[in-house]
């Protein structure tokens, strides 16, 4: 490795080089409000709201999101585990306070005359202090590699552990039990093999480059909010098989990131979630529990239109109990509840009673605002719901009407929704099940079914 003072010149803004590496347009957005979810309070990280402002950086062309867009989010590790993971490596304070202008490795290539070693430069990475590079640019907290294990463990003293590496290196199915059950980052590796003695730029190369970590947008750009983004996220901690507690990488970094705090990040377009062209087209949207929040940029974009008095279709939430206080979030004092929907104009014809399962028991149904309430006696899936709530108006609406349905969620979701489609297209189409699976399929290519 080439060392020059901390002064050196040539040193790129760590924002510009994320934008060049990722092709992206990364910006440093700060941090200028955090909401924490009201139910965890008291039990720890669950669900925060967090808003970032571009707004400080005087930008000369505007930003611009649609509802459905995400952010691209990259994160940092935290400063226990960089400063554990440097001390493991045995990097002093003294030694990491310089910028490492250039890191070059140890390359092996096959000539006529054998296989050669010379050191090479590592391009992947700009310059900068050894802790910043684990701080913002390599990923510690991913399970090393078979390829990683393979080439560290020339570098264990006790053999014993040097044969568990080569069978863990060699082994695909004893590799993947260990990196299931302990979920292994970086530090916790080189802690569970105490006789490795790797020099710096052997592991570097060998760590993968930060990724970003994507959020659906959670507001909308407005006359009151016109240079920032609220991102609402869920926060992730949970303990291995071996009883070692782990963190999301990415919802813990924003979980901790204080008001003020810069997040480089950058808006990704998803036109295939856009709201309609033709906001008088009528929307369906499905969404179990906390899966609901993405629509939010929904329905704060259609309390927007319907300041200046814009026509807008009818619109439809399916699942996630928005009055539910596991589905509740605090902003400055003010408490999302049903009435916002309303306001933007979405009707809630379910609401859960939890998220104690996977999809839940109602336990009332709100048809067209008004509060009628039908209590049903057994537990059903989101395929039964949609079935036997408002089956005929989701057929008029997607079958007849330019509708458009949009869910959130994973793929066990999607296909419980596009059979209940299918079922609802039998009932009231009077189709058989191949003609209605086609028009379910048509559904998809020319209703824009997202």
């Amino acid at each position: 490795m080439e060392l020059v003072s901390a002064d050196a010149s040539g040193r790129p803004h760590f924002t510009a080089y994320l934008s060049k590496y990722l092709q992206e347009n990364v910006l440093p957005l700060k941090v200028t409000f955090k909401g924490v979810h009201p139910g965890s309070r008291d039990a720890g990280p669950c669900t925060i709201v967090i808003r970032l402002s571009w707004q400080h950086l005087g930008l000369n062309s505007p930003v611009s999101f649609e509802p459905g867009d995400l952010l691209g989010v990259l994160p940092e590790n935290s400063n226990d585990m960089v400063s554990k993971l440097l001390k493991r490596l045995h990097l002093d304070s003294n030694f990491t306070s310089f910028v490492v202008q250039r890191l070059m490795i140890q390359k092996k290539t096959l000539t006529m005359a054998g296989p050669r070693e010379e050191w090479v430069p590592y391009e992947n990475l700009p310059p900068a202090t050894i802790y910043e590079w684990f701080k913002k640019f390599l990923d510690i907290t991913t399970p090393p590699t078979q390829l990683l294990l393979s080439e560290v463990s020339t570098y264990a003293t006790n053999q014993t552990e040097k044969e568990n590496l080569n069978l863990l290196s060699q082994d695909v199915g004893v590799y993947e039990q260990w990196k299931h059950s302990n979920r292994p980052t970086i530090l916790s590796f080189l802690e569970a093999f105490p006789s490795l003695s790797i020099p710096p730029e052997a592991i570097i190369s060998k760590i993968p480059l930060m990724k970003p970590r994507y959020y659906s947008v959670s507001s909308c750009l407005s006359m009151s909010l016109p240079t920032s983004v609220d991102l609402i996220v869920g926060v992730v901690k949970f303990t291995t098989e071996d009883g070692s507690s782990r963190n999301g990488l990415c919802s813990m970094y924003l979980n901790e990131a204080a008001v003020g705090t810069i997040v480089n990040a950058f808006f990704r377009r998803e036109p295939g979630f856009h709201l309609p062209n033709d906001q008088s087209d009528p929307i369906i949207l499905v969404a179990p529990d906390t899966a609901i929040y993405p629509f939010r940029s929904f329905w704060m974009h259609r309390k927007e239109l319907m300041k200046v008095k814009q026509r807008l279709g009818t619109a439809t939430l399916f699942g996630g109990n928005p009055t539910n206080r596991e589905a509740t979030i605090d902003t400055e004092g003010q408490t999302e509840t049903q009435l916002s929907l309303k306001i933007g104009g979405i009707e809630v014809p379910i609401e859960y009673l939890s998220k104690a399962d996977k999809y839940v028991t109602p336990d009332r149904v709100i048809v067209d605002d008004k509060t009628t309430k039908k209590i049903f006696h057994y537990k059903q899936g989101m395929k039964q719901m949609m079935i036997h709530v408002n089956a005929r108006r989701i057929y008029e609406t997607l079958y007849h009407g330019p509708g458009h349905i949009y869910v959130s969620g994973d793929f066990a979701l999607a296909n419980d929704v596009k059979s209940a489609v299918v079922s609802i297209f039998k009932r009231y189409g009077y189709m058989t099940e191949n003609w209605a699976v086609l028009a379910v399929e048509s559904l998809i290519v020319s209703l824009s079914m997202k």
